[in-house]
């Protein structure tokens, strides 16, 4: 009757599972993603997280370089050291400010003016032009560059001359929208990269940079151009600028190549750099949010478009906060869907929840019923038991005879030898069987123990007193699992009385188990006891015992370390040992 109650609370909880199986299981998944994910590119988001966290120090940093040149430039009369001082700050307020870069110029244009210093004037148009393209006044930095006398320009100030010139053509050329991954530069960007890649060395600091542009135009040539500046960027300080711009020409190789992983490897690199350079016009991380969004990570990317957007903000990029407004408006969008979406499916879930209560709680007072049903078969089974004493009489004139037969049995010895074959296939049957009632029995344990939790839970927000005094307490289980081991320890000794002995000799003998008093077998020599009947499987054994995978783990470890035998083989050395006796 007994076990006929549990068949049929096992069977109530399987039900409840099942109905909570058809609730739908992205509730906690999310959306599936369409990048592989590598564990590499994980570790490299959280390290862009970590970073990004600390940005502020990076700032304060900047902030105290600004501060310094600033006292400087204020603390001294010679003209040409404030021109020098003002030039200092036009580099550090380049990529972190583009108004406070450009009154920087303005001021070094004034000194230029005033010392007669052609070169200068030329210069500071030339970082002008940057400035302006940068933040999208693309009329102006034309205007700027007009201004240069190309003629006149040192070889010192042509290649940033063409740099900047290319600078203002490939932002031109992306905000119009005439470029894409197959076609990345139109006719003019190219005779500027013509131009400029005649002229600068390949010792220059900038040089994979152009290198990696002119490559682009064709699959063939970004294959050849990834080695060498892979080779740069692998051994470059994330901490330089040159860094960033590396990287991201790097990743766009990888992606003409169409290779999305290290594309998305190097821009996130790259915006690290950018991050620690404090680097306000910053593009990488914007890349990696559109990423994200349309892989479904939308945490990530709204939270790396924030930044892009106060970076934008601080910068006075007006055309980037434009773009990135737009994007934030779509991962705000896909946001919000999401959320109605989930508020959707844990609505079904709390039907599907509030079904398993029901259930439950129809099961509790069906166990209630049986367990009344139970103490009666129990009184009709102590009566049995009366009956049965009368016969131990009878059984002990019959052990005479049993001794008498048994004489008789040894004779028979030699024919049992030729079945021994036949009795090894019997006991590798039995060993199975009491490995599987064993693992039966510690899943209903701890089944009935999540079973009782559950009830309780849920009883005591319906407010039935009587029925929280019955299951709150654990002693149940905690008892059934105590006698559960004693039975385990029992039997298996029965089966291979020597294990103990037999175990110790696989040991240092400075390192040899001695039991406690009372003790047949403790938790180390339970988990290779398992091991003997063939449960080698530490999750396995965790649930049977009852601890974390991790504990059953250590213990193993720190067993085989008490012996000669490798630890590949201990194992297998356990599951010969002892003679089975039944």
């Amino acid at each position: 009757m007994y076990k006929r109650v549990c068949r049929l609370a096992r069977m109530q909880f399987l039900w409840a599972i099942v109905i909570f199986a058809c609730a739908p299981a992205d509730i906690v998944a999310g959306d599936r993603e369409q990048l592989n994910i590598t564990p590499e590119l994980d570790w490299l988001l959280d390290s862009l997280d970590r970073t990004l966290a600390v940005n502020q120090d990076f700032v304060s940093g900047k902030k105290v370089r600004i501060s310094n040149l600033i006292n400087s430039l204020n603390n001294t009369r010679d003209v040409e050291q404030r021109y020098w001082f003002s030039h200092d700050l036009y580099d550090e307020y380049r990529s972190f400010d583009s108004d406070s870069a450009i009154y920087y110029t303005n001021i070094c244009s004034e000194i230029a003016s005033k010392l007669h210093r052609a070169e200068w004037l030329d210069e500071m148009n030339i970082h002008r032009t940057y400035l302006y393209a940068a933040t999208g006044l693309l009329d102006d930095a034309q205007k700027s560059v007009d201004a240069v006398d190309v003629d006149g320009l040192s070889e010192v100030l042509l290649i940033p001359y063409y740099q900047n010139l290319l600078f203002m053509h490939t932002h031109r050329d992306a905000y119009i929208g005439t470029v894409n991954t197959n076609l990345p530069y139109t006719d003019k960007t190219r005779e500027v990269l013509k131009e400029l890649t005649s002229r600068i060395p390949e010792s220059d600091s900038s040089y994979p940079w152009f290198y990696g542009w002119r490559s682009l135009n064709d699959v063939d040539s970004a294959a050849a151009a990834i080695k060498p500046i892979k080779a740069i960027v692998d051994g470059g300080d994330i901490d330089n600028s040159r860094f960033a711009t590396n990287s991201w020409i790097l990743s766009r190789l990888y992606e003409r190549m169409g290779d999305d992983e290290n594309k998305l490897k190097y821009l996130i690199l790259s915006a690290i750099s950018d991050i620690r350079s404090s680097n306000k016009e910053i593009a990488s991380l914007q890349e990696i949010a559109y990423l994200l969004y349309l892989n479904g990570n939308l945490e990530r990317a709204n939270a790396y478009i924030n930044y892009c957007i106060q970076c934008a903000n601080d910068y006075k990029s007006r055309v980037r906060v434009g773009k990135l407004a737009n994007l934030q408006s779509q991962i705000s969008q896909a946001y919000n869907d999401r959320i109605k979406a989930q508020s959707d499916k844990i609505n079904l879930a709390l039907w599907s929840v509030t079904v398993i209560l029901l259930i439950l709680v129809g099961a509790v007072v069906f166990i209630v019923i049986q367990m009344k049903k139970l103490r009666r078969s129990r009184a009709r089974l102590n009566y049995a038991n009366e009956q049965l004493k009368r016969h131990v009489e009878e059984l002990d004139e019959t052990r005479g005879q049993l001794e008498e037969a048994n004489s008789k049995l040894s004779k028979l010895y030699d024919g049992v030898k030729q079945d021994a074959e036949s009795l090894s296939q019997t006991n590798n049957a039995k060993e199975k069987y009491i490995a599987d009632i064993f693992g039966i029995c510690s899943d209903y344990i701890s089944k009935l123990d999540d079973f009782r939790k559950s009830i309780y839970r849920m009883i005591v927000a319906k407010r039935f007193d009587e029925v929280r005094e019955l299951t709150k307490t654990p002693e149940l289980s905690h008892g059934e699992l105590k006698e559960l081991y004693s039975n385990f320890d029992k039997i298996f000794l029965k089966v291979y009385p020597g294990f103990v002995d037999d175990f110790n000799e696989l040991l240092r003998p400075d390192q040899r188990i001695k039991l406690k008093k009372g003790e047949l077998l403790n938790t180390e020599l339970r988990i290779y006891a398992l091991v003997r009947l063939g449960i080698n499987d530490s999750i396995k054994i965790s649930k049977f015992l009852h601890c974390s995978v991790q504990t059953v783990y250590n213990t193993r470890q720190r067993t085989r370390n008490k012996s000669d035998i490798p630890n590949d083989k201990f194992a297998e050395a356990v599951q010969t040992l002892g003679k089975l006796s039944f």
